[in-house]
């Protein structure tokens, strides 16, 4: 698949993308019956105007420039896992595990596969069994849940982006995890009112995973006859990146309800913290490139 596609065809289908989404706002604005939510989504499409713009353009520059930008958002995103898990242990970490995630992070990067999945695995499941013995509040606990999410998962993003073959497959994924958030925002305002997961995430619904889902869809098979894309390896990306992303944000969600916190710290006032936009894309990513590179589609 990622001889057919680019990092730069990608930054198009978004740019696209992009604007149906404008057009598809502005329409339900004028609308009497979508009126008042739609205007409410205002604000939220300038936001992802700017995510779009940082999850896309770096991907586009010279290589040396991409490990110093994945090491300041591991260091932010550490800085909000500090912040969310120490409420659970009553401790400050917010320094150590920010240093924890650009260690992790760094050295995932210039790690071979050899040496990497089996480290991964290892530490995953230590941290896993590490959940289930040890109390809630404790620090162990709370270390074993930073380690199952988010270190694991930016560390083989790290893992992942140093292969400049994987480029076009993490872009890719980028861009089906935004549809999905995109139009499962919209259709839940729209449509919502069956809970999807409400102990976690009281807001999702399925009425908005449906819309979410059927966007992906529609994208992927977009992107399949615009670039004459096999059909089947383009399911088989978008299912798998729907799966990944419901984990990523449903691991994203449980963190910050053991801290009893809505969002994590905010850098974006509409979207909450950087773990808030990110946790689907740094679980999908990896699983899309991994899940390719097994089977030989790369």
């Amino acid at each position: 698949m990622t001889p057919l596609i680019t990092v730069a065809l990608l930054a198009q289908a978004i740019g696209f993308a992009f604007g149906f989404g404008a057009l598809l706002l502005g329409i339900l604005t004028v609308l009497p019956g979508s009126r008042s939510v739609a205007r409410q989504l205002w604000p939220v499409l300038a936001s992802e105007a700017a995510i779009l713009a940082v999850g896309v353009l770096p991907w586009l520059l010279p290589r040396d420039f991409l490990l110093p930008l994945i090491l300041i958002a591991a260091a932010r995103i550490g800085y909000e896992s500090g912040c969310v898990h120490g409420v659970t242990a009553g401790r400050n970490f917010n320094a150590g595990y920010l240093l924890a995630l650009v260690a992790a992070s760094g050295l995932a990067w210039f790690m071979t596969s050899a040496y990497f999945l089996p480290a991964a695995a290892f530490l995953a499941g230590v941290a896993l069994a590490a959940t289930r013995l040890t109390a809630g509040k404790s620090v162990i606990g709370s270390l074993a849940r930073f380690s199952v999410f988010p270190l694991l998962p930016l560390a083989a993003f790290s893992h992942a982006a140093h292969d400049a073959d994987s480029a076009p497959l993490l872009v890719l994924a980028f861009f089906l995890v935004e549809i999905l958030d995109s139009f499962s925002l919209l259709g839940g305002k729209l449509l919502g009112r069956t809970p999807l997961v409400p102990r976690l995430s009281p807001r999702k619904t399925w009425e908005g995973l449906a819309t979410g889902l059927s966007a992906m869809l529609i994208a992927v098979l977009s992107l399949a006859m615009w670039l004459d894309l096999p059909l089947l390896q383009g399911l088989v990306a978008c299912g798998l990146v729907a799966i990944a992303a419901i984990a990523g944000d449903l691991l994203g969600s449980l963190a910050k309800r053991h801290a009893g916190v809505k969002d994590y710290p905010a850098v974006m006032t509409v979207q909450g913290g950087l773990l808030d936009i990110a946790d689907s894309w740094i679980v999908a990513g990896p699983c899309l490139v991994g899940f390719f590179a097994l089977l030989g589609w790369r």
